[in-house]
């Protein structure tokens, strides 16, 4: 049954202005364009502080108090009527993949800032509302976990492994992560030590006390085709898959192109090539149970025409919300490439980057989203998350929801990735009437 205040309410969430919203987010656009039309906004860059500051200017407007946290994690307080009400919380991040699309998070943050902004004007909440801008969700330039800034926020350990993973320019995690506080770039090996020393310090002072947390609920573009394939207006998310990420070192022989016969040779690419396409064939047996796997890092050494290949490195990701199938699957496919090595004599190494647990949201929240969406009368599916999101990291410390809004083709994390401004206008009346509905 519908509480009777939400049909009163349904007139506030037309205060989302769809304007603005449109005019942010190609504003935010503009920082890191590429020649592609698409965007490059690496976490800890010039580009990201950029952005970030920019996100601080609307926030400031929005009538929020800002403090960031030692990493980098942007917090915006709107304070409530009651102080010792439970608290609620919103946001995204603004960081992106390399030659992005313009709406991956930014969606979530900039709808999580309007939000705030009616809030504001209109009367605010009972409970205190926290927008939350996430540092470095994309695990894009250092290649290791996602959702950096929300596994710190949650209290996750970050291995010294991570904050030692370092960039295609060879920079330090955890001196990227002090740089953002304005150190001089300097890569002396003992200058990464006080970095790695300082980074530490900073993580453990960046966690959150979600014991007040009542929910956190994020809005994103889907990144997939299943809602518009639907028709279907709005996603509520149910539960995240989770990643395992796989980093393999294949050593081979290096040796002339030219004079090596072809049964005397240890060619480490030909031997990666072959584990690549053993990767896909085992993620399609596992495909019934919504598995996915993909290779999407080859470095190749000594990547030259005339020499044979001494060494490879690949990045595995294997995902599903299916955890037990996820960990057959991996199981699987650890098997098959080091039998695959052993028969090339190919040296082969496995590290694992990440292995994460799929995660189910709070039935609380996913039922007040589904609530508003029935009073706002609008079409909505519940549905799995295949991409990972920080709320699948706050979901581990607080009652979380996720809410999704159509992507067009299903195409994501490319210039192409697109969702229409009516869309975005939607998904942000969701997020409002979803607050409201959680603070009555």
């Amino acid at each position: 049954m519908l509480r009777p205040y939400i049909l009163f309410m349904v007139n506030l969430l037309n205060a989302i202005d769809a304007n603005r919203l449109a005019r942010h987010i190609e504003q935010l656009s503009e920082i890191g364009r590429t020649a592609q039309g698409g965007v490059t906004r690496l976490a800890f860059t010039r580009e990201d502080m950029a952005g970030r500051k920019l996100l601080c200017a609307w926030m400031n407007e929005a009538g929020l108090e800002i403090y960031r946290d030692a990493v980098g994690n942007l917090i915006g307080t709107l304070r409530g009527r009651d102080e010792n009400a439970p608290i609620l919380a919103c946001g995204s991040h603004i960081d992106s993949v390399v030659n992005a699309g313009k709406y991956d998070g930014i969606v979530g943050m900039l709808a999580a800032v309007e939000c705030a902004r009616v809030l504001k004007q209109y009367g605010r909440l009972n409970s205190t509302l926290n927008v939350i801008n996430f540092v470095m969700e994309e695990s894009s330039r250092f290649g290791a976990g996602y959702g950096f800034g929300s596994r710190v926020m949650a209290g996750f350990e970050i291995s010294k492994q991570e904050l030692f993973a370092r960039d295609r320019s060879k920079v330090l995690q955890a001196r990227a992560l002090q740089e953002l506080k304005g150190w001089e770039t300097d890569s002396k090996i003992a200058t990464e030590r006080t970095a790695l020393r300082e980074s530490e310090k900073d993580i453990i002072a960046s966690r959150f006390d979600w014991s007040r947390m009542r929910a956190f609920v994020e809005l994103h573009i889907e990144q997939g085709p299943v809602l518009e394939r639907a028709q279907k207006q709005i996603g509520i998310v149910t539960a995240v898959a989770a990643p395992t990420r796989l980093h393999l070192i294949l050593t081979g022989e290096q040796n002339h192109s030219g004079t090596t016969p072809m049964n005397m040779r240890r060619d480490a690419l030909a031997c990666a090539a072959e584990m690549i396409l053993a990767v896909e064939k085992i993620a399609n047996e596992f495909s019934a149970r919504h598995v996915v796997a993909t290779v999407g890092v080859i470095q190749n050494e000594p990547n030259v025409m005339n020499v044979i290949p001494g060494r490879v490195e690949l990045r595995v990701d294997i995902r599903s919300a299916n955890g037990e199938a996820k960990r057959a699957c991996v199981h699987t496919t650890q098997k098959t490439i080091r039998a695959i090595a052993t028969q090339r004599a190919i040296g082969l190494e496995i590290h694992t980057l990440a292995d994460e647990t799929p995660v189910s949201f709070s039935s609380a929240v996913v039922n007040a989203i589904e609530r508003v969406c029935i009073a706002q009368n609008m079409d909505a599916l519940k549905m799995p998350s295949g991409a990972g999101h920080d709320a699948a990291h706050i979901a581990r410390v607080a009652p979380t929801g996720m809410i999704f809004i159509p992507s067009r083709g299903g195409i994501s994390h490319d210039p192409r990735e697109f969702s229409t401004i009516e869309e975005i206008t939607r998904g942000a009346q969701v997020l409002l009437g979803t607050l409201l509905e959680l603070d009555n």
